[in-house]
Order: C-alpha cells, then structure tokens, then sequence
C-alpha cells in the first residue's frame, strides 16, 4: 500500500502529464491547497480513518494567512465558511481519494458514498451577476489612472480582449489592405480529450466608449503600456483607487460582481447592441458562440428597455 504523500506525488503527476493535463499552478489552486492539508489529516495519532471524517476535517481545518506582510500569520476563514472554496474542496479530496482506493489500494473506507458528499459538500454557490461599466464609469477610470493603467482600460474596454493579450496586440495590415490590431497568440485550453490546444489569432474589432475608441489603432506604436500585463496586476492596480472599491460596494449593493475582468463583459453587452449576429461577437472575442453564452452577460436591463421602447 503506498504511503499518503507517495500517493500525493502520483496523483499530481496523473494530472499533470496523463489525465487531463492541467498546468502546475491549475493544479495548485484547484488540488494541491487542499490535499496539503488533507495530509496533515492523514498522518498521526488523530488521523482521519474515513473519507468522510477527512473531508469534514479539511473543509475546518484552521487556516493562517501565509503571504509575507503585515498580514501574515492571521487566521483566515475555514473553508466550510466559503461557498466557493467548500466544493472546489470537496470536489478534490473525493477525485484524489477514489485515485488512491482505484490506484494505490487504499481502504474502501476512504469512499465517499454519494449522500454523506452532497450533504458535506453543501448547495452550490448562486452563480455572481457579472457587472456591466457604465461609459460615464470607464471614462473617470481612464482619468484617475496613470497614463500606462488607463491605456491598458482603453484596450480592455474598446476590444474586449483578456488582459494578458494586451502584451501580444500587433498592429498589421488586414485583406481589405487597413491597418487593423491583431492577437497574435490564442488562448490555451483543454479538449474533452484531455488535449492541450490554442484557440486562433484574431483580429480585433473595436465598441467605442461614449463615441471615442481613443485613436488606439492610429497611435498604436506610439502608446505607453505598462511592462507587464495580467488579470492580477491589472487587479492590483484596480483595488488601491478609491474610486473602484466605491463602484465595487455600489455593484454588490445591487447583487453584481465588479472585477477586471468586467471590462470584457461591458465589451460584450455594448457589442450586442450594436451587432446582431452572436456569432461574430463570439469570433471579434476570441472563444465559441457556447462559451459566450454560458459565461458572458449580452444584455443589461437598460438596453432591454431601449430595444422595446424602439420598437414600439
């Protein structure tokens, strides 16, 4: 029988490199968090003997916080506190446990049976109402930031693009023989195969905010951006303004979710009111007509309301 942390290092890699192939830091924030605690867990006097009894040990397990700062060593909430967190939790120890039962011939017992895991596990999360900026709300971002930031705000909202494809836009010329942004690298995913793939390069269409698109073609070579672009630096930046942790309290008052990447859902909605087709919006974004209508709003009240008024 291997050993738990034998069993550790094995699963990992089955993930890793056979199984569904995600990348080292996916496995860390959606396994690794976990199952270190569940270690913990399994070794000793006190160690778990059941499945069940590990699961309700790990979802209370007492937390610290163990980023270097002021804030270092605080305790942070259980993750049986944290709707998210408790079934992303939960999700992992019950795959890791019927790997080590199924692989490493761990005690039956470490089965889950499927009624004490919906109960431990808890409802699923209501899923978040994305937030939709208003252009009155982009512009006074673009003006509070710095040059770089609000450059990287104008991209964002103007093309919808992710935030770490601003650092792989080219300017190049298009068959109409236009000058034209472009992404030149796509985006990395998973099939159903557990093939690794890259959606297309693509060109980028522009939704302008309050008329303006900034003359972001135009000037291209000539705009200041900041050296590195990601969701979490973009975050960083985001969070220390006054100004977006008011618009954040005044989203969630109203039941909706303001992040970074809220940039791209404004695109998507503004989008929709000014082109039909859903499926050349799915395209000018970079993902399926699926993936656009599962996970990105269309439509906001407001332009719902303008539509009919229209028509009628």
């Amino acid at each position: 029988m291997t050993p738990w942390p034998g069993i550790f290092n094995a699963f990992r890699h089955h993930k890793i490199n056979l199984g569904n192939r995600i990348a080292p830091k996916t496995f860390e924030a959606s396994y690794g968090r976990y199952l270190s605690v569940a270690l913990l867990h399994l070794d000793g006097r006190n160690a778990a003997q059941t499945g069940k009894a590990l699961m309700e040990k790990v979802l209370t397990h007492q937390r610290g916080n163990r980023k270097p700062g002021k804030k270092h060593g605080e305790a942070l909430k259980p993750w049986v506190e944290m709707s998210k967190s408790r079934l992303e939790c939960c999700l992992a120890l019950k795959k890791f446990l019927e790997y080590a039962v199924g692989e490493h011939r761990q005690p039956q017992s470490f089965l889950v049976p499927e009624q004490d895991y919906l109960k431990i596990r808890g409802a699923d999360a209501k899923s978040r109402k994305k937030a939709v900026l208003t252009d009155a709300e982009v512009l006074e971002l673009i003006r509070l930031l710095p040059e770089t930031w609000a450059n990287v705000i104008k991209i964002c909202r103007v093309f919808g693009v992710r935030s770490w494809e601003v650092g792989f836009i080219t300017k190049a010329t298009n068959d109409d023989g236009e000058p034209q942004l472009r992404v030149t690298k796509g985006k990395t995913y998973n099939t159903r195969g557990g093939v690794k793939e890259e959606t297309d390069p693509r060109w980028l269409e522009a939704v302008a905010v309050d008329g303006s698109t900034f003359g972001l073609v135009e000037g291209w070579e000539q705009l200041n951006l900041p050296p590195s672009v990601t969701g979490k630096t973009l975050g960083n930046i985001l969070r220390r303004l006054p100004y977006w942790q008011q618009l954040v309290a005044e989203y969630e008052a109203r039941g909706e979710w303001l992040r970074p990447y809220s940039l791209r859902d404004t695109f998507s909605v503004r989008a929709h009111g000014i082109v039909k087709d859903d499926t050349l919006i799915a395209a000018a974004m970079g993902h399926t007509v699926e993936v656009h209508h599962r996970s990105y709003r269309t439509s906001e009240w407001r332009s719902v309301r303008k539509a009919f008024a229209e028509a009628s």
